[in-house]
């Protein structure tokens, strides 16, 4: 697997952080200290990782039946894609 990544899977990533940051904010209701902070950027980062991993699988197979090198990118990509359905879904 290939871990260079292009500056817009970095943009990608900033994105996903920022909306799951956002969404866990939203349900502390407002009343979250400053260790609530750390812990929402933790508990952020943390389902980034989830969802990019989780979303490698699917990659991993795609790749090999089509003989390609997986590439982060892909990985990253289909991770954006859920956490768009997943905004999609929270604002129907």
């Amino acid at each position: 697997m290939d871990f260079r990544m292009d500056k817009s899977s970095y943009a990608m990533i900033v994105f996903m952080l920022a909306t799951m940051a956002y969404f866990i904010l939203q349900g502390g209701n407002g009343a979250i200290n400053g260790v609530g902070y750390l812990q929402v950027a933790g508990f952020a980062i943390l389902s980034v990782l989830a969802i990019v991993a989780v979303a490698s699988i699917p990659v991993l197979i795609y790749c090999y039946f089509v003989k390609k090198i997986p590439d982060i990118d892909y990985s990253i990509n289909v991770a954006m894609a859920f956490t768009v359905v997943g905004i999609i879904s929270e604002f129907i």
